[in-house]
């Protein structure tokens, strides 16, 4: 098996104030690595002068570099997952899109994955941020679609078969608080309204991401909830459903008729 937990630990002791230097060593940053830094501090990664040294050195101190290495051999045997380059990098910690002071955070590509951390006392919090962004890298190896053809429907259906992941394999306590931010007949009707039309939009629409991470004027994390709902009424309450559903089509956790009023039947 590789080894795919990157050497960020070297590279952060040489350029932890030149994260641009950092990013260049990775596959996305081989490009234009100014707008992939801009598009991973929106999701988290550090700035050099908001405590970045402190939250690296306590990365080493409990030597997480070693800690995702098990994880990444764990998930890789238990989902027949693909290798692909994982980062790990001090969080922003009072700037991002989830919480104003985070603990961890994470981002991931096709071919790589960049998670964003800080000291945590409790150490199945890392593994539930990873078991969720892998999760989405092994699902879009299963599904095979161009980026350009995903759509609103792929996303939260990604979000929510992940977190469904999460609650498999760590346990209910380290799900996400977006899985019951909205109680099912609210949810239902924020679904039918403004979701279920605008289920083929594609990423590069604005709307996709407002939907999706609850932006501008629509309930915060939206899309994410919607998805982790309507995979639960799709299976059912099943417990273990990772490895049988992790390549299913995006549709087959969709009612038939795109509304989410049939799931609130007793079935």
């Amino acid at each position: 098996m590789n080894v795919t937990i990157a050497p960020t630990d070297d590279w952060l002791a040489q350029s932890l104030d030149d994260p641009l230097a950092i990013l260049k060593k990775t596959k996305q940053g081989k490009s234009d690595v100014e707008s992939l830094y801009r598009y991973l501090m929106k999701h988290g990664m550090y700035r050099p002068a908001h405590n970045a040294k402190k939250i690296y050195e306590s990365m080493k101190e409990n030597k997480l570099w070693d800690l995702f290495m098990k994880f990444e051999k764990t998930y890789k045997n238990k989902w027949n997952g693909p290798d692909v380059p994982v980062y790990l990098l001090p969080v922003q910690g009072k700037r991002g899109l989830f919480q104003s002071s985070m603990k961890k955070s994470g981002v991931c590509f096709k071919d790589e994955i960049y998670l964003f951390l800080n000291k945590q006392e409790d150490l199945k919090e890392y593994e539930s941020l990873f078991v969720h962004e892998y999760h989405h890298c092994v699902r879009m190896a299963r599904l095979k679609k161009k980026d350009e053809d995903y759509t609103l429907m792929d996303s939260i259906i990604f979000e929510g078969l992940a977190e469904h992941a999460v609650r498999e394999y760590c346990g209910e306590e380290y799900v996400a608080s977006w899985t019951t931010a909205y109680e099912d007949n609210k949810l239902s009707y924020y679904y039918e309204k403004w979701i279920q039309p605008n289920l083929d939009i594609t990423r590069v629409n604005p709307l996709h991401d407002h939907l999706l991470l609850g932006q501008k004027n629509y309930p915060k994390m939206l899309g994410y909830a919607a998805g982790y709902y309507l995979v639960k009424k799709a299976l059912k309450d099943k417990k273990k459903i990772t490895n049988l559903f992790i390549g299913k089509p995006s549709t087959f956790f969709i009612p038939e008729n795109k509304l989410m009023r049939p799931l609130n039947s007793n079935r």
